[in-house]
């Protein structure tokens, strides 16, 4: 069981709500209503580094059984079916005597692969969580497939981190014959594109066939080694061919 005072030191950081997701990647509920309109029920949705689970539990609150909710947490100490539930409660999503189905919660690292079967969803969002994948071209990968045929995603995830400095504010790099390509070209040559939200900038994709698949490894960086106070792991590429 998680100790009280670190559930309260990372509750700020592992709770914020759908108002928070929508100010980093735009009105993703207009998204689920939209597909509840058109009659797809229930609309899949995962929702990557969910930590305490609020904008599952605000989602659920919204929309009922017509909406089928899935997180994904690194460790169960990142946020478990307990910790989530406690957190719904606190803050008044969840009634103690609820005994209605709660979010789907899944562990493990993104960067070693999702842990879900091809074309589970018709939404994939995150908030934060992307500045701490490693492998980034394999988690687009990831997402993709499990993205079904009309799906969509939606990753908070600046091109150019404001808090670090120039040499690695550019978290997902990509070389081609000694030039940069920026991740906004790359990803518009696939079918993506980054979008502007309130609070920065999301990737925004589909069921992008290859996407990543034409990304050799390059490095990968740490930058927590370099500066404690520096967060997010930096990816380079270079683009075969």
């Amino acid at each position: 069981m998680i100790r009280d005072s670190h559930f309260r030191a990372k509750q700020p950081f592992r709770a914020r709500g759908v108002a928070e997701l929508s100010a980093r990647i735009g009105d993703v509920d207009a998204e689920i209503v939209r597909r509840l309109d058109a009659g797809t029920t229930p609309v899949r949705v995962l929702e990557l580094g969910c930590g305490y689970g609020s904008v599952l539990l605000e989602w659920r609150q919204r929309h009922g059984e017509r909406i089928a909710l899935t997180g994904l947490n690194r460790e169960e100490q990142d946020g478990d079916d307990a910790i989530v539930r406690r957190n719904g409660i606190e803050r008044g999503l969840v009634d103690a005597s609820d005994t209605a189905a709660m979010p789907a919660l899944a562990f493990g690292d993104a960067a070693d692969g999702l842990p879900f079967a091809d074309a589970s969803f018709d939404l994939v969002v995150s908030q934060v969580a992307w500045l701490y994948f490693g492998r980034k071209a394999h988690v687009l990968r990831e997402i993709a497939r499990v993205l079904d045929r009309d799906g969509v995603a939606r990753i908070d995830a600046d091109e150019i981190h404001p808090r670090l400095p120039p040499e690695y504010a550019r978290l997902f790099e990509i070389w081609h014959r000694g030039r940069l390509v920026p991740l906004g070209d790359y990803l518009a040559r696939h079918g993506g594109a980054i979008r502007r939200a309130d609070q920065g900038e999301y990737l925004a994709f589909g069921k992008l066939e290859g996407l990543g698949d034409d990304l050799l490894p390059v490095a990968e960086i740490d930058l927590a080694t370099i500066d404690p106070d520096w967060d997010g792991i930096k990816c380079i590429y270079r683009l075969r061919g």
